[in-house]
C-alpha cells in the first residue's frame, strides 16, 4: 500500500521495538525455568533456613512481630522491636497518627478562621513564634498533664502495659464512640 501506514521503515522499526520491549517486560513476570544443576544443589543444602521477611525478602523476619497485629506488613529494617516492646511501639505509631492528624487540620483550618490577635493570613510556623515563650512552655506542660494522665502515669515502656491495656485504648471516649 503506497503511503499506508506500514510503508515507512523508521515506523516499522519504532512498531518493532515497541513490541520487543513489551515482550521483554512481560517475560519479567514469567516464572523462571530451573538450571539442570539447580535442583539437585537445593536438595543438597542442609540446615535451618532463614524466615524471610514479607517485606524486604534478602532480610530476616522479625522474631517479635506477629501476623495477628492489624496493618502487619513484615516491615522492620532496623530491627526497633528487637530493642522495644512491640506494644509500646504500636502506641507510639497510633499516636504519632493521630498528632499527625490533628497537625494537618491545624495547618489548614488558620486558612479560613482567624484567632482574635492573630493576622489573618499568617502562617502555622509564623503564629507560632508571635506566641509569648511563657505559654508554649505552658503548652508542654499541658500535654505532658494529658500523658501522664491518660496513661494512669505509667509512662515507661515496662510498665505502660501492666493490667491488660491495649495499645491505643486510653480510657477516653466522651462521645460513647
Amino acid at each position: 500500500k503506497p503511503g499506508g501506514a506500514n510503508s515507512n521503515p523508521v515506523e516499522k522499526m519504532f512498531r518493532a521495538a515497541v513490541l520487543l520491549a513489551c515482550l521483554a517486560s512481560a517475560s519479567a513476570f514469567a516464572p523462571s525455568a530451573l538450571l539442570p544443576n539447580a535442583a539437585s544443589r537445593a536438595a543438597k543444602s542442609v540446615g535451618p533456613r532463614m524466615q524471610a521477611s514479607e517485606s524486604i525478602p534478602f532480610l530476616s523476619k522479625p522474631p517479635r512481630l506477629d501476623s495477628s497485629m492489624p496493618g502487619y506488613a513484615g516491615f522492620d529494617p532496623l530491627r526497633i522491636s528487637d530493642a522495644f516492646d512491640v506494644n509500646y511501639l504500636r502506641e507510639a505509631e497510633i499516636k504519632n497518627g493521630r498528632v499527625a492528624m490533628l497537625g494537618f487540620v491545624g495547618l489548614i483550618v488558620p486558612e479560613f478562621f482567624t484567632l482574635p490577635f492573630y493576622k489573618a493570613g499568617a502562617t502555622a510556623y509564623e503564629s507560632f513564634f508571635s506566641v509569648p515563650p511563657a505559654a508554649i512552655v505552658q503548652i508542654f506542660l499541658g500535654i505532658g498533664a494529658v500523658e501522664l494522665y491518660s496513661h494512669n502515669f505509667k509512662i515507661t515502656a515496662d510498665t505502660m502495659f501492666e493490667g491488660g491495656r491495649v495499645p491505643g485504648k486510653f480510657g477516653f471516649d466522651p462521645l460513647g464512640f
